[in-house]
């Protein structure tokens, strides 16, 4: 009788060894598909950003794939505050959600160098900047013709071609921000252009694909 109690016992050992192996298997697994989600939101959220290259969800399925993964979802539309990530890793899916503050790496909201900018474009960033209270602010403003040369040079080595570069980075002499015509805004565009319709300012979004680019109406002309 005593034998049959130590192997039952044993054989119940066995089993929940068993047991808490497979456990902590699907744990590491799952840690693992939400480092991999994780590591893709911050990626896309990134790329996202105004200062990104553009392409969200190809960054989100790179770094997804260096961690095992692949991308299912990818609510990261280029220029969104907010990015979400589904991945699935082995049959196992994580989410994760990531969001660029660039308030955080900027100086105070209101303290932008206006030099350079036309008069009336200033003044209408100005109040653009005031009625935000902090959660607009100036990327980038005037540029010397040297900076956009830069800007310029970085495109192409990024892209590899002068037409794909110019879809992100007006070539040297073709930029409004060397005519103090335009502003790169930073935080809530969104906002910036709501604001922008109910306080009536002479700026725009003529730039599909880079929505933080804000215009002097008429500057075109």
């Amino acid at each position: 009788m005593s034998l049959v109690v130590v192997l039952v016992a044993l054989l119940l050992s066995a089993s929940a060894a068993g047991v808490l192996a497979r456990s902590g298997e699907a744990a590491a697994l799952r840690a693992r598909a939400q480092t991999a989600a994780d590591a893709a939101a911050l990626a896309a959220a990134l790329e996202a950003a105004p200062l990104g290259g553009g392409h969200p969800q190809l960054a989100a399925e790179r770094v997804a794939g260096a961690n095992g993964a692949r991308v299912t979802a990818c609510r990261c539309a280029q220029g969104a505050a907010l990015v979400e990530v589904v991945v699935e890793l082995d049959g196992v899916a994580a989410r994760a959600r990531a969001m660029f503050d660039a308030e955080r790496l900027a100086p105070a909201a209101l303290a932008y160098d206006a030099t350079g900018l036309h008069p009336e474009l200033a003044a209408a960033v100005d109040r653009l900047l005031q009625a935000a209270r902090g959660a607009v602010y100036v990327v980038s403003g005037y540029r010397s013709p040297a900076r956009q040369a830069e800007l310029w040079a970085g495109a192409l080595a990024r892209y590899g071609d002068p037409e794909a570069a110019d879809d992100w980075v007006a070539p040297p002499g073709r930029s409004l921000h060397e005519r103090g015509l335009a502003v790169d805004l930073g935080g809530d565009v969104e906002l910036a252009a709501r604001l922008v319709e109910s306080l009536g300012l002479p700026l725009h979004r003529p730039l599909a694909n880079e929505p933080w680019h804000f215009e002097l109406v008429g500057a075109r002309g």
